[in-house]
């Protein structure tokens, strides 16, 4: 099997391939053959923030520095303008828990595992890991990527959740410790008073559970890969597909839903 580690990014993508909602042609592009597509404007936004909270550049496109958006008279988007004080919140809570920095950006390996951490830093004695998030669903409890309830029993965001038990995963066994606390800051892109810190705790049966996932990613993938991505198109994502200029699988047309209906029981 070759070298090849599993970032939390392809855990997910490859997760959303398999239940049908991403493209393997996407998927293949992006993770494997390097392609770097074009941000969004919640991206963009999302970059800006955390250059101007540390420092990092954009992953993938380390070479291009975040602008803001200005409006003629030289001023701030709103979009823009509300974040920048959501970047003195983020400041002001660095002091508020005597938050010591540690690194920023650092690239963490364990095992087939990888993951590149936003910050790394002392927290309350401990080496902790901290990611930023830019949302404009902080108080969503419905949306799977809502920041509200993430570890309902009955149905966890996973698409949440996977980052923090990966990095913790790869933080235990990579510092030889028991537990390296894992932080959720999230700071939303629609109100700029409202931002909120989510420590995430994982029981120790996870951690032998994403060791398990973790070997049949690699798997899938690598078996995958030889056999060839498949085209799962859609109108919607064809649509907002960087690659649609020329891609052959696309669809330009709604597909025909088929629904039954019947009043007998």
């Amino acid at each position: 099997m070759s070298k090849r580690l599993i970032s939390q990014s392809i855990l997910k993508r490859m997760q959303d391939y398999i239940e049908g909602e991403e493209c393997g042609l996407k998927i293949k592009a992006q993770y494997v053959d390097g392609v770097v597509f074009p941000p969004s404007d919640a991206q963009l936004l999302g970059q800006w923030f955390e250059y101007e909270c540390t420092g990092a550049l954009p992953p993938y496109d380390s070479e291009r520095i975040p602008e803001p958006i200005r409006l003629k008279n030289g001023n701030l988007s709103k979009a823009y303008e509300r974040m920048s004080y959501q970047v003195a919140n983020y400041k002001a809570l660095l002091k508020h828990y005597d938050v010591k920095i540690k690194s920023i950006g650092e690239e963490i390996e364990y095992g087939d595992a990888r993951g590149t951490t936003d910050i790394i830093a002392e927290v309350d004695g401990q080496i902790a890991i901290i990611d930023l998030k830019a949302s404009g669903l902080i108080r969503d409890k419905w949306n799977p990527l809502g920041w509200e309830d993430i570890a309902n029993s009955y149905k966890p965001k996973m698409k949440v959740l996977t980052q923090a038990i990966h990095y913790k995963y790869i933080a235990k066994n990579l510092f030889q410790t028991d537990d390296v606390p894992f932080y959720f800051w999230i700071f939303s892109t629609t109100n700029e008073k409202d931002n909120r810190i989510i420590k995430v705790e994982v029981d120790e049966d996870e951690y032998t559970l994403h060791e398990r996932v973790l070997t049949d990613a690699k798997k899938y993938l690598e078996e995958t890969l030889e056999r060839g991505f498949k085209a799962k198109p859609s109108m919607l994502r064809c649509r907002n597909c960087p690659l649609a200029h020329s891609c052959k699988e696309k669809t330009e047309f709604a597909e025909v839903e088929k629904v039954y209906y019947t009043s007998q029981l």
